[in-house]
Formats: structure tokens, C-alpha cells, sequence
């Protein structure tokens, strides 16, 4: 039945989400916000059913303790499930694997030579080189790819938009910044304001945006009070997240359904992250001024 269908898939979402959200040392007012970040409709909806998006959800949260536990320094366990994670990812989501093999070598790299603010800075800078340098090496292969994409979305289905951002060659760069923008928000506003699911999947992703940007702007204040910018949980966030955003957009850029959608394969790695960085980020200022004090 569907019920008994659905069931596994959903506690398969649970555990893998409980492996990395048990990770964090979070008050409890720290959790209720985190659950209510994990609780959202869209993201409910898919990995609560036979998809999978709830397969995404249970790898990627293994794989998020499991990077949560190396920046920590605790003992690894749990190999043989970290290592299924790993094959799962692989066998779903392989393009995920770029911006999660970019964040380990950051932190094998910042971890082994210990690196201080100046050569975290370097690494980052040198992040930025790398990924450039392989998206240039590999243009014709990608470009050949983004005019694949518009053939396995239907013209006659009712959210599919006409395909105007991958027309001229190596449209997929030059349309990057708006496509990882409209990839993660779905809906546009005309489309939210002509239909109500779209209206309702709008508002929530502005609801994550407007968290995320809340996190962002007490950041900067405490640069600016500080004058210090933590370089490393900085980099953890954007090594990840540019590259996720980056391979996801394609596969939302025509539909605002599969933008929500596939979003939910990585909106469990990616809230639980952003939370466990501003955590840290804050925590570490809070301890510099009881020091000064």
C-alpha cells in the first residue's frame, strides 16, 4: 500500500538528517529554529514519499555529519555508512561530488598544515582558481550538456517555461548567476502571482532566503565590530554551496516544480550547514570579547 510504500523512504530521510543535526552542540532554542528550517512544506513533501529526494536527503545528511565531525577533529565511526552515503551520492547525485570533494580537501588542506587566517585566505583564493580554471577546461563538454537539458522538459507541461537562457553557446555562464537564483527560488513572481501552489513554493523560499540573509547581516555586524572575518567557516560555506547551486540550476531553471523539487536533495545538507557555520562563526566572537573582558 502507499503508506507501507512510502514509510521506509521517509525514515530513511529522518535517520540520514538525525545523523548530522546530532552533531551539532545547539542549545535548544537553536534546535527549535533549526527543526522549523527543516519542517517546510516542499522539503516535507518530497522526502517524506518513495523519491528520490528522500534517498538525497538521507546521503547528504550522513555526508554533512561526517563533515561536521572532521572540522570537530572527533573520531571517525560509522565507516561503512559514511561509505554507502558516498556510493549513494554517487550513483544519484554525481555532480553533487564536486562541491563536496572541494570542501574536504579545504579542510584536509586547512587541518593538516594548520593554516592561519592569511594562508585560509590563499586556499580559498586558490578554491576560486581551481573551479574556474576547470569550468574553462571543460566548457565545450558542459555547453554541449546545457542544450541536452531543455529535451527532458516537456513543452506541453503546464510550469515549463520556453527555453530563452540556454540559446547561444556557452549560455550556461553567462546565464549562471540568474539560473542559480531562479533554480533555488522556483517560481517566478509572475508565475507566483498566477497560481497559488506557485504563490505558496514562492513565499517559502523567500521565508529561507530572508533566514539566510537575517544570518548574513549579523555576520557582517560582527565583522565590522571585530574587525576579524573568520576565513575558514566562510570558505566551509561557500566551497560547498556555489558548487551545489551551480549543478543544480539546470535541472530547475525551466520548471519551477523541479527547482523545488530537486531542492530538496540538498536544502536538508545545506540549512544544517549554514546553521552549524553562523554557530560557529558567532560562538568564536563570543569567546575573543569574554577574553579581552
Amino acid at each position: 500500500g502507499e503508506f507501507f510504500a512510502n514509510l521506509p523512504f521517509c525514515l530513511l530521510a529522518f535517520w540520514g538528517l538525525y545523523y548530522a543535526v546530532s552533531r551539532l552542540n545547539f542549545s535548544q532554542r537553536q534546535l527549535f529554529f533549526l527543526f522549523v528550517m527543516l519542517s517546510l512544506p516542499s522539503f516535507g513533501v518530497w522526502t517524506s514519499i518513495a523519491s528520490k529526494e528522500a534517498v538525497g536527503a538521507f546521503f547528504l545528511g550522513i555526508i554533512a555529519g561526517f563533515i561536521i565531525d572532521l572540522i570537530e577533529e572527533r573520531p571517525i565511526k560509522n565507516y561503512l555508512l559514511i561509505l554507502v552515503a558516498f556510493y549513494l551520492c554517487l550513483i544519484f547525485k554525481p555532480q553533487y561530488l564536486i562541491g563536496i570533494l572541494a570542501l574536504l580537501i579545504y579542510v584536509f588542506f586547512a587541518k593538516r598544515f594548520e593554516l592561519r587566517g592569511l594562508g585560509k585566505l590563499i586556499l580559498l583564493s586558490l578554491f576560486f582558481f581551481c573551479s574556474f580554471l576547470s569550468l574553462y577546461l571543460f566548457r565545450h563538454q558542459i555547453n554541449e550538456l546545457s542544450f541536452v537539458m531543455p529535451l527532458h522538459f516537456s513543452e506541453n507541461a503546464a510550469s515549463t517555461r520556453p527555453n530563452d537562457i540556454w540559446v547561444q553557446d556557452f549560455d550556461v555562464f553567462w546565464h549562471a548567476p540568474y539560473g542559480m537564483w531562479i533554480g533555488f527560488i522556483g517560481p517566478t513572481m509572475s508565475e507566483a502571482a498566477s497560481k497559488t501552489t506557485h504563490l505558496m513554493a514562492w513565499l517559502e523560499s523567500f521565508f529561507v532566503l530572508a533566514v539566510f540573509f537575517l544570518g548574513l547581516f549579523k555576520v557582517l555586524l560582527t565583522v565590522l565590530k571585530t574587525s576579524r572575518l573568520n576565513i575558514f567557516f566562510l570558505s566551509v560555506f561557500l566551497t560547498v554551496v556555489l558548487w551545489l547551486l551551480f549543478v543544480h540550476y539546470p535541472f530547475g531553471a525551466l520548471n519551477p516544480g523541479s527547482a523545488i523539487r530537486y531542492r530538496a536533495n540538498f536544502y536538508g545538507f545545506l540549512v544544517i550547514l549554514a546553521f552549524y557555520v553562523y554557530d560557529k562563526i558567532l560562538r568564536r566572537f563570543k569567546q575573543q570579547s569574554s577574553k579581552s573582558i
